[in-house]
C-alpha cells in the first residue's frame, strides 16, 4: 500500500528536500506541498483528503502547525499528523500532542529516521523523538494521587514496553512474543497502572525516565 503524504513548511527549499527524501521509499507518494497552514487545510479539504499523513512545521505564516493540526483532526480523525520542526522546547512536543500529532521529529535527524516515522504513523502508532519523550512523560503523567515508586514491572511487562517504544503495534506485539492480543492489552493495562501512565506514550516515556528501557 502506498502512502499519501503532504509536506506543508514556509520554506521551498525545505520542502523539497524532504520530498527527496521521502520519494526515495518505494511505498511513499508525496501528494501535495503548501506554505502555510491555510493552504494546508485547502489541501486536505478540496482534493487531498485521502491522504494518510501530513507532515506540518510548527512555525508558518497565516496559520501555523499546531493550530492546523488542530483543524486537521477536526475534520479528518484518522489522517496521521507529524510535526516537523526545529524546536525541541517541551511546550512545542505537549502542545503537538494535545493538538492531534502522533509524531514529533526534530529536523536535524536524518531521512530514514523520518521515513520510518512515516511508516509508523501512518500505520497508527505514535512516535515522539527520543530526545524529548522524558520532557513530555513529566509534562502528561499524573503527578497528584499516585505513589511514584509504583510496584515492579515483570519481566514479560518490560519484554512488552520494549517493542512499544520501537513503534510495534498490539498484533506485532503478540507476534513476537508468541502470545493473544488479548494478552498484549492485559499486560498494557498493567503496565498502565503500575507507571501511572494514561496511554502509550506515556507509558514509554516514563518507562525511558525510569531507565527500565532503552
Amino acid at each position: 500500500m502506498t502512502i499519501k503524504v503532504i509536506i506543508a513548511d514556509d520554506h521551498l527549499l525545505v520542502r523539497q528536500g524532504i520530498r527527496r527524501y521521502l520519494e526515495t521509499a518505494e511505498d511513499i507518494e508525496v501528494v501535495g506541498e503548501a506554505s502555510d497552514g491555510l493552504a494546508v487545510l485547502r489541501l486536505v479539504n478540496n482534493g487531498q483528503g485521502d491522504a494518510d499523513v501530513v507532515l506540518l512545521d510548527i512555525r508558518m505564516p497565516e496559520m501555523d502547525g499546531l493550530e492546523a493540526a488542530r483543524s486537521i483532526k477536526e475534520s479528518h480523525p484518522s489522517m496521521g499528523i507529524i510535526m516537523l520542526t526545529a524546536y525541541d522546547e517541551r511546550q512545542f512536543v505537549v502542545e503537538a500532542v494535545r493538538a492531534g500529532a502522533r509524531g514529533y521529529v526534530l529536523k536535524a535527524r536524518d531521512a530514514e529516521h523520518l521515513i520510518q516515522t512515516v511508516r509508523l504513523v501512518a500505520a497508527g502508532n505514535m512516535v515522539i523523538d527520543p530526545q524529548l519523550v522524558i520532557a513530555l512523560a513529566e509534562e502528561l503523567s499524573p503527578k497528584k494521587g499516585r505513589d511514584r515508586r509504583a510496584e515492579s514491572l515483570t519481566a514479560r511487562e518490560i519484554e512488552v514496553l520494549q517493542l512499544l517504544a520501537f513503534g510495534n503495534t498490539n498484533r506485532d506485539i503478540a507476534g513476537q512474543l508468541f502470545i493473544s492480543t488479548d494478552t498484549v492489552k492485559t499486560h498494557l493495562e498493567h503496565i498502565f497502572e503500575k507507571l501511572g501512565a494514561s496511554d502509550r506514550t506515556a507509558a514509554v516515556a516514563e518507562a525511558l525516565r525510569r531507565r527500565l528501557i532503552e
